[in-house]
C-alpha cells in the first residue's frame, strides 16, 4: 500500500514547515529594494550562509511578470555584528524566473536552501536552492523538486550557475478504487574531484527511475514494482552555466 500512501501525500496540499523569515528581515528588504510587487511571505527564505560568518541567503518570491511564473529575488545579505537585522546590507542580488502552475498544474509550494556544500573551485563559494512543486489533481497526483546553484563571484556578483536541475519527480494516475500507475525519478548531484571545465568542477548526476502498478486482486489492492533503472550523466560549466555534457 506504499503507493496509496504516497498518492494521498501528493494529492493534499498540506501545510509544511516552510523556510520563511521569522524576524521581519524579508519584509524590510522587500521594502528597501522597492520591488513594486507583493511579497509572497509563505515562500520567503532567510537562512545563514554557513560558509560565510555573518552572511545570510534571502529569497524574496514575487508574482512573475510572465503568466504562470514566480520571480525570485535571491540576495546575499551581510548582517551587522550586533544582530540587528534592520541594518542588514544587501551585498549581491540575482533574479531567477521559475514556472508555477500552467499546463502541468505543478505549483511552487516550498523553497529552501540546500544543506550541501558545493565546492566548485578553491576560491568560489556557492550555494544550492531547492524548489518543490505539487499538483492538486486528485486522480493525477504529481510533485517535483529542482536544484539551482548560485555562486558569489568577485566584486560581489551573484551568478546563477545551474538553473533548476530536476532532482526528484513523482507522477501517477489512478482510479477511485485501487488501480493506478506511478513513476518516480530521483537524482543525486556530486561535485567531481577529478574533472574541471572552464575553471569549475564538473557535476556528476546519478539518476534512479522506478515504476509501480496497483491492481485489485480479489479484495486486496496489490502493488507490483519494476526493478529500478540507474544511469549517470555529467554536467560541465560552459563559461556561463552548467549544461549536459551528453
Amino acid at each position: 500500500m506504499r503507493s496509496v500512501g504516497l498518492l494521498l501525500c501528493l494529492a493534499a496540499l498540506h501545510s509544511t514547515a516552510l523556510a520563511a523569515c521569522q524576524t521581519g528581515l524579508a519584509e524590510r528588504l522587500h521594502a528597501k529594494l522597492n520591488l513594486q510587487r507583493a511579497l509572497l511571505h509563505e515562500l520567503s527564505v532567510c537562512e545563514p550562509w554557513r560558509v560565510h560568518l555573518g552572511r545570510s541567503i534571502v529569497v524574496l518570491p514575487l508574482p512573475g511578470r510572465a503568466p504562470d511564473t514566480l520571480d525570485l529575488e535571491v540576495l546575499v545579505v551581510q548582517q551587522p555584528d550586533n544582530g540587528n537585522s534592520e541594518r542588514a546590507t544587501v551585498l549581491a542580488q540575482a533574479r531567477q524566473t521559475v514556472p508555477s502552475g500552467g499546463a502541468d498544474d505543478l505549483v511552487v509550494t516550498d523553497i529552501e536552501l540546500d544543506g550541501a556544500r558545493y565546492r566548485l573551485s578553491t576560491d568560489l563559494r556557492s550555494f544550492g536552492l531547492r524548489i518543490t512543486r505539487r499538483s492538486t489533481a486528485m486522480q493525477q497526483p504529481a510533485s517535483s523538486e529542482t536544484l539551482s546553484l548560485f555562486a558569489l563571484a568577485p566584486h560581489n556578483h551573484l551568478e546563477l550557475l545551474l538553473d533548476e536541475l530536476a532532482i526528484r519527480k513523482e507522477r501517477g494516475q489512478w482510479t477511485a478504487g485501487c488501480a493506478g500507475r506511478f513513476e518516480k525519478h530521483e537524482s543525486q548531484v556530486a561535485v567531481s574531484r577529478s574533472s574541471v571545465s572552464k575553471g569549475l568542477a564538473d557535476l556528476r548526476v546519478s539518476r534512479s527511475d522506478w515504476q509501480s502498478v496497483n491492481e485489485l486482486q480479489g479484495e486486496d489492492c496489490v502493488e507490483s514494482s519494476e526493478r529500478p533503472r540507474y544511469s549517470e550523466s555529467l554536467l560541465r560549466f560552459d563559461g556561463s552555466q552548467y549544461r549536459s555534457a551528453d
